[in-house]
């Protein structure tokens, strides 16, 4: 008979044994506990990316029974919510969000509380089955996912408290050691190999058998061993862990006995022990018998030195691991693997469990078989190089690890337990060695004899190299000197390709000695190698050598992905040319954040329906650039190319030596002023460097004028659309700078332009103006020009153009343009006209402060559009493109001009009237439009309930995921589009390119 609770899942539309499966969860040191819930819990495994699965305790439990239950479900990280039934009340079921902190308060995490018996219809509608499957349950908890956005994932929390450990042991070693190399590399030592023996013994590999037969104890362990400071007993287990599990880490290196004192054992003593009075996490409260084993590989980002995050080193998440994998090791496949920049070992894991996937190993029943088939599996497919020892550690813990996961734990306790009784030893993990596939090496080594894995090629090469141009290593300048490849020529070089020394673009010539023909590649990258004009010849080696077969264009989800990172990135999956690529269509995904991308959820979307096909040879001859493709679609693009057939800014420039003003500060000025040369500087320390700049500033900058620093400095923040702003600096002279620039640069007739920034704003000025290098300036061959010109640089339509064309950095930090962009910047044809005439009239009155720029901007812009013959739908495209970003309010009616233009724009080739149903869902952001395409709708009103539209349009389509959904979904005789309730997603742009989609698929 089923209990009360069960029916009110049954009502919600939950089979239980096919929906709600029975479901083991084991909660360690308690029976009483376990005998409570072995048949009284049950599972829901949600649909991908629906964040909705959970665990639903059928048993009323006490207070610090349902604080275990929270405790396990919060370290297994494999359900979003947690059904219980209240503990003082059993005729209330409780929902509760479950990957939060066991020392986050219920009253934080609890989403709703459901009466069993006396049902609550509109509570009851939240929360039906249909709404789980298709991820819409969580629209009706806006406000607990406006709090979770302060929650921390248990991988980060695991990160902040080995951090605080880690800091800990640094600043008590530093009381006994300075040698800080050392000194990191013991600490190191120390959390890798506690993090590896909390993971054994939680597991109960080791466990009172193991420390009887090794310390005659059966009492010890390594909390014991800890607490009374035995650092020989610490030595000898990490002896004996080596020699049973041939285990590298615990190898090297030796630990001396005085760096094992009461001190050090102490706060890892404390960390593995249960403190209820402490409000931090411990490790204590992280259970390695269940935490998924690569969140453990997370803590790779506590030991990364700011150093090494500005050299463009970063932790690669898993699901962009994941993402690549997938694409490169096909299904049923097995094939050697390599990972030559393998970090903290993130893409080796997800290949090896790949690998795993891929073969027979489930068939095999005996646990000592499955570990052997593991550890050979690792032995002959697993390949990795990294030059930070740090990180190849990380890697052999992480992936000595994988040998153990999901296999049954008490199994292999019994079995090493056997062996140590009747041999004495273990030697199951001594058959095959994986951990000389790891090397400790430079992937870029050019000398023969110290290249790794030299005489090997790969299935599959994958991986996140470095990416920076700054602090260029001697080894990446050696190899750009001297790598020599059979793909190379004299016309072709190393140098030529790696122009910009750039890191990355060195490993993506340096795979191909490691592939094969058949080899598949998969690896993240800067996105400057392929926008960036002064990586064209990288790009040309890069079309012409390899077979793209994916883009994955990351650059709006990084946030995601790198938390810090300042860089944008895209991930390609490729394989060497075969000489057919000449045809080859390239797959490329812009990747945009979603409704659901940022915390908790972040989900990172990749939405089939918005594929772009781009012909590989178009961009081998440069007829397009991978950049072409990063703002906007093919209606951009169109406009582009038609703005393109104009002449360009240079055909109307005077030649001059120079377009930027002076640098302020550099050798010449450090070598002038302090006598310090490049080798002096070199040597400084960042404070000593700071003050030699700030004592030159002092010396040739004032901040009022004087009859000596009678010169404004002009800076970019001071050019604004026609005019210059007061300046807070002044100069006297820019001869003691690091480069002053001739003369002519600062004087005469000129246009200034910023080069920093989304915006030229364009100054006329025929004064002596001193600006420094973030400013271009421009000079015509006509000096009438001048006024049309700035008014044209300043206009919507050039703005547009450098933006979809030409800026550098565009959705990256200090977004800037180039002096040969500026040269691009395409010119009407008609420069005589009464518009051009009016347009020189309204500049001239602008620049002399006769008007303001607030009262002419849109008639200035139009005059614009009209001299460059822009049709209506240009106009508004560009409009658009520049409206500010805000919420939208369909009360308000901000929505009709959208409804007006689709329908405008698709009506005429219909048969049938259209008509419009339409929803704004403020508490979770959307606007929902149901476009029926034959007239009216037998369907209710979307008035009849808030969510009406949204829940009919997942109700019946019940294999759509809302948290991924596309923007379009298409029904019988209607389309739902579904949006964010923001004006860029519903300006009449949007409209006409939406109604254009709807034609195409009616006409399939």
């Amino acid at each position: 008979m089923k209990s009360i609770a069960a029916d009110f899942f049954d009502k919600l539309g939950f089979s239980f044994g096919e929906d709600l499966r029975p479901e083991k969860i084991f909660i360690e040191n308690a029976p009483e506990l376990n005998g409570k819930i072995i048949h009284s819990t049950f599972y829901y495994d949600s649909p991908n990316q629906t964040n909705t699965s959970f665990y639903f305790i059928n048993k009323a439990l006490s207070k610090n029974e349902l604080k275990e239950i929270k405790k396990y479900v919060w370290n297994e990280n494999k359900v979003d919510l947690l059904f219980y039934l209240k503990n003082d009340d059993s005729s209330k079921l409780v929902l509760q969000y479950a990957k939060v902190s066991p020392k986050t308060a219920d009253s934080d995490s609890i989403l709703d509380v459901f009466k069993i018996s006396n049902e609550e219809q509109s509570k009851i509608e939240n929360i039906q089955r249909w709404k789980f499957d298709s991820g819409l349950f969580w629209t009706n908890y806006q406000e607990f996912l406006t709090r979770s956005k302060n929650f921390k994932s248990i991988d980060k929390e695991l990160v902040s408290t080995l951090e605080a450990l880690k800091n800990q042991l640094n600043d008590v070693l530093t009381l006994f050691l300075e040698d800080e190399e050392k000194k990191e590399e013991y600490v190191q030592a120390l959390i890798d190999r506690t993090l590896y023996i909390k993971y054994l013994e939680d597991n109960h590999i080791i466990n009172s058998y193991f420390y009887e037969h090794h310390f005659k104890d059966s009492e010890t362990d390594y909390k014991k061993l800890l607490y009374n400071a035995d650092s020989s007993g610490l030595n000898k287990l990490f002896e004996i862990i080596h020699d049973i599990f041939n285990n590298e880490l615990f190898e090297k290196p030796t630990i001396p006995e005085k760096y094992l004192n009461t001190a050090i054992c102490s706060l890892i003593h404390d960390s593995l022990n249960h403190n209820i009075e402490v409000g931090q996490l411990r490790l204590f409260d992280f259970r390695f018998d269940i935490i998924p084993v690569e969140f453990i590989s997370y803590i790779y980002e506590i030991f990364l030195t700011d150093k090494q995050k500005e050299n463009g080193i970063f932790y690669t998440p898993k699901k962009l691991a994941q993402l690549i994998v997938d694409d490169v090791i096909p299904e049923n496949e097995i094939g050697s693997v390599l990972d030559p920049s393998c970090g903290s070992g993130m893409f080796l894991i997800t290949a090896f469990q790949r690998l795993l996937e891929n073969s027979n190993e489930d068939t095999l029943t005996d646990i000592a078989t499955r570990i052997e088939f593991r550890t050979k599996l690792l032995e002959d497919n697993i390949f990795g190089i990294e030059k930070q020892i740090t990180a190849q550690r990380f890697t052999l813990f992480s992936l000595s690890l994988q040998l153990f996961r999901g296999l049954e734990k008490t199994q292999i306790r019994d079995f090493i337990a056997k062996q140590l009784k009747e041999k004495g030893q273990v030697e199951l993990f001594k058959k095959h060695r994986f951990f000389k596939n790891i090397q400790h090496a430079n992937s870029l080594e050019v000398e023969a004899d110290k290249i790794p894995h030299a005489d090997k090629t790969f299935s599959y090469i994958i991986g996140n190299p470095p990416f920076t141009t700054k602090n260029v290593s001697p080894d990446t300048r050696n190899f750009v000197k001297e790598y020599k490849s059979n793909t190379l020529n004299e016309e072709l070089t190393t140098e030529k390709i790696i122009g910009s020394l750039q890191i990355s673009q060195c490993f993506f010539l340096k795979i191909r000695d490691w592939s094969n023909p058949n080899t598949k590649f998969g690896f993240v990258s800067n996105s400057s190698n392929f926008y960036n004009e002064n990586s064209k010849d990288f790009q040309k080696f890069f079309y012409s050598e390899y077979k793209i077969d994916k883009i994955y264009e990351l650059s709006r989800v990084k946030k995601i992905l790198f938390e810090n990172a300042v860089e944008s990135v895209v991930s390609l999956i490729f394989s060497n040319n075969d000489n057919n690529a000449v045809n080859n269509l390239i797959k490329y995904y812009l990747v945009d954040e979603g409704l659901f991308s940022k915390k908790p959820f972040e989900l990172l979307i990749i939405q089939e329906d918005k594929i772009r096909e781009i012909l590989q040879s178009d961009l081998q001859t440069c007829k397009a650039n991978l950049r072409d493709y990063l703002i906007g679609n093919d209606f951009d693009l169109e406009l582009v190319k038609k703005l393109n057939q104009n002449p360009t800014l240079n055909g109307f420039l005077k030649k001059t030596k120079s377009y930027r003003g002076f640098e302020i500060w550099g050798e010449d000025a450090r070598k002038k002023e302090f006598e310090l040369t490049k080798e002096n500087w070199k040597g400084l320390s960042p404070q000593y460097k700071n003050e030699y700049l700030q004592k030159f500033i002092s010396k040739y900058f004032k901040n009022e004028r004087d009859t000596h620093f009678d010169k404004a400095y002009i800076k970019p923040k001071n050019l604004q659309p026609f005019v210059i702003t007061p300046v807070d600096k002044y100069i006297s002279s820019i001869d003691n700078f690091h480069r002053p620039r001739p003369k002519e640069v600062y004087t005469g007739n000129k246009l200034l332009l910023r080069r920093i920034g989304s915006h030229l704003n364009c100054v006329y000025s025929n004064k002596e103006d001193y600006f420094d290098f973030s400013v271009y300036t421009i000079k015509l061959a006509n000096e009438k020009n001048y006024p049309l010109f700035c008014a044209l640089l300043n206009s919507y339509i050039v703005q547009f153009f450098l933006d979809f064309y030409l800026r550098k950095r565009l959705l990256d930090s200090f977004s800037r343009i180039g002096v040969d962009d500026i040269k691009e910047i395409p010119i009407p044809k008609d420069l005589e006209s009464d518009t051009a005439i009016k347009l020189s009239k309204i500049s001239d009155d602008l620049t002399n402060g006769l008007v303001d720029y607030s009262e002419v901007k849109n008639e200035l812009n139009e005059l614009v559009f009209d001299l460059y013959e822009l049709s209506f739908l240009e106009r508004q495209r560009i409009k658009d493109f520049f409206i500010e970003k805000k919420t939208i309010s369909v009360s308000k009616n901000e929505i009709g001009e959208y409804i007006e233009t689709l329908n405008t724009s698709i009506e005429i080739f219909l048969k049938n009237s259209v008509s419009f149903e339409t929803k704004h869902n403020k508490g979770i952001g959307l606007v929902a439009i149901k476009v029926n395409l034959n007239g009216s709708s037998n369907t209710p009103s979307a008035k009849k309930t808030g969510l009406y539209l949204l829940n009919e349009i997942f109700e019946q389509n019940p294999q759509e995921n809302f948290l991924a959904s596309r923007e379009k979904i298409w029904g019988k005789d209607c389309v739902y589009i579904i949006k964010q309730d923001l004006n860029i997603n519903w300006s009449k742009t949007k409209a006409y390119e939406d109604g254009q989609e709807v034609l195409k698929k009616l006409m399939r």
